[in-house]
């Protein structure tokens, strides 16, 4: 899963297929069609999710207790495969 981060806002925002934005309109991105890759655009930091992991930490959810399940998480690369910084046009 990709989100990105907005630094300015501290915004998280799970993208899409549709263009999505922070709240302060500063940071936005979607997924192409193949769901694998992905534009992003202004002060955006993107982030991943392991998936299997994700789902094993929702599935694994405490019913009670100081901690949740972890998971693993990652800030993507600003050079990668997957995302590609684009211009912010406005």
């Amino acid at each position: 899963m990709k989100l990105i981060y907005c630094p300015l806002c501290d915004d998280v925002v799970k993208l899409d297929f549709r263009f999505r934005m922070c709240k302060c309109q500063q940071s936005g991105g979607q997924y192409h069609e193949d769901g694998i890759h992905a534009d992003y655009c202004g002060e955006a930091v993107p982030i991943g999710f392991a998936n299997s992991s994700f789902m094993a930490a929702v599935h694994g959810q405490p019913e009670e207790g100081p901690k949740g399940k972890e998971f693993v998480a990652f800030v993507i690369p600003k050079k990668c495969d997957t995302m590609n910084q684009i211009e912010f046009n406005r």
